[in-house]
C-alpha cells in the first residue's frame, strides 16, 4: 500500500515502470498514488430525465452521456429519496469510464450477461446503455449475491435474473445467448490503494500472475456466451499490464474471431503500451482512482431477434432470484443447492 509516511514499494515502482517509459510520467503516476484521492461520485439516471443542475459539475467529462451526472464535492446523492426509489445508481467515476465504450454499440442490446456481476453496477449501466430486454447477473461467490439482488430490486431492474455458477458452466448453458457480455474481472485491485482499500500484496508479482490466469479463464468462457456479431466488454480496476493489455492480446490471438473496437471519445486515454484499442484512466487524470477497458467484437452478422433469445434463456438456466416478469407462472427456486446442467427444472409454458 502507498501511504504518506513511506516511499512506494519496489513492486509498485516495478508496475509503474512497466506502464510508463518516460521518467516524468512515471513520477507523476507515483505521486498521484502517494497522495491519495477521494472518490468522485457519478449519478447514472435509470428512469426519467436528469434534473438540470442537480448534480452536474462544470468539469463533467465529455465521454459521459447526458443521463449521467457528476456529484459536486460534498454531495451525498446516495442518501436521497431518488436513490431509495431506484431512480439512479451511484458509481465511482472510474467505473463509468470503463463503461464508456458501450456508447458505441447498436442502439438496442436485447440480452446482456454480466459474468462477474456483484454489486451490480456495470450490468445495470450496460442495460441502460443498451435498453436491453433481459439482464442476467452472475456472481460465483454466493454470499455476494445478496447485494446484487438488493440493487436489482431497488433499481427495479426487470426483466432480470441472478445466477451463481462457475463461468465454465455459464458458458455452456448460455452458449451464444447474449449480444453483450460484460466481464468486470476480479483483479489485484491496485487502484484501490488510493482509497486505502487495496489488499496487501496487490502489486506483488504472484498476486498479479494469479489474477492474470483467473481472468483468462473467465474471458475464455465469456467468449462462448457472446453471439455472432456481438460484443464483449473487458474491464478492470488495476494497473498491471499482465491483467490488462496482455490479457487482451492473448484473447484476440487465441480467439481470432474477436477484434478490439476503437472508441473515438476515449482516444486521449489510448494505452501507450498496446497497438490494440485499449483505454486507461490514471489517478493523475483527476477523474477517479483509475480503470482499464477494452470493447471486443465477435465477427459475424448482428442478431436482432431479441424475443427468441430472451425466451430461450429461462429454459436453460436456473436462477437464484428473478424479477417479477421473469418465468411468470413458474415455480420459484426452492433450495440453494448447486444446480447441475443435467438437472432439469420444470418450466410452465404460457398458454
Amino acid at each position: 500500500m502507498v501511504s504518506s509516511s513511506k516511499e512506494p514499494s519496489r513492486n509498485i515502482v516495478k508496475v509503474a515502470s512497466s506502464i510508463f517509459s518516460d521518467p516524468g510520467e512515471r513520477e507523476t503516476f507515483l505521486a498521484a498514488l502517494h497522495g491519495g484521492q477521494s472518490s468522485i461520485t457519478a449519478v447514472a439516471w435509470l428512469r426519467g430525465n436528469p434534473q438540470p443542475g442537480l448534480y452536474e459539475r462544470g468539469d463533467k467529462p465529455t465521454w459521459l452521456p447526458e443521463w449521467i451526472d457528476v456529484a459536486k464535492d460534498g454531495e451525498r446523492p446516495g442518501r436521497t429519496d431518488n436513490h431509495e426509489r431506484g431512480d439512479f445508481y451511484c458509481l465511482d467515476l472510474s467505473s463509468l469510464f470503463a463503461c464508456a465504450p458501450l456508447a458505441y454499440l447498436p442502439s438496442r442490446i436485447p440480452v446482456v450477461v454480466d459474468v462477474c456481476a456483484a454489486p451490480g453496477g456495470k450490468g445495470i449501466i450496460a442495460r441502460r446503455y443498451g435498453q436491453s430486454d433481459l439482464l442476467i447477473g452472475n456472481e460465483v461467490i454466493r454470499k455476494r449475491t445478496a447485494q446484487l439482488i438488493s440493487n436489482y430490486k431497488r433499481c427495479l431492474i426487470d426483466p432480470a435474473i441472478v445466477t451463481s455458477v462457475d463461468p465454465k458452466l455459464l458458458g455452456e448453458l448460455l452458449c451464444e445467448k447474449a449480444q453483450l457480455v460484460v466481464v468486470d474481472a476480479p483483479c489485484s485491485g491496485q487502484s484501490l490503494v488510493l482509497k486505502d482499500l487495496a489488499a496487501p500484496g496487490a502489486f506483488h508479482p504472484a498476486t498479479i500472475a494469479m489474477n492474470e490466469r483467473r481472468q483468462r479463464r473467465i474471458l475464455a468462457h465469456a467468449r462462448a456466451i457472446t453471439l455472432s456479431g456481438g460484443y464483449l466488454l473487458y474491464a478492470t480496476c488495476t494497473f498491471s499490464p499482465e491483467e490488462n493489455e496482455e490479457n487482451v492480446a492473448w484473447f484476440v490471438k487465441t480467439f481470432p474471431e474477436f477484434s478490439t473496437v476503437e472508441v473515438p471519445a476515449l482516444q486521449r486515454f489510448q494505452s501507450t503500451i498496446s497497438s490494440l484499442h485499449c483505454y486507461r484512466l490514471f489517478p493523475q487524470h483527476g477523474m477517479g482512482a483509475g480503470a482499464f477497458c477494452c470493447l471486443l467484437k465477435r465477427s459475424g452478422d448482428w442478431v436482432e431477434d431479441s424475443a427468441i433469445l430472451a425466451a430461450t434463456v429461462p429454459e436453460v438456466i436456473r436462477p437464484i432470484w428473478r424479477s417479477p416478469s421473469v418465468f411468470e407462472g413458474s415455480p420459484p427456486p426452492s433450495d440453494s443447492r448447486p444446480w447441475s446442467a443435467k438437472k432439469k427444472w420444470p418450466i410452465k409454458k404460457r398458454a
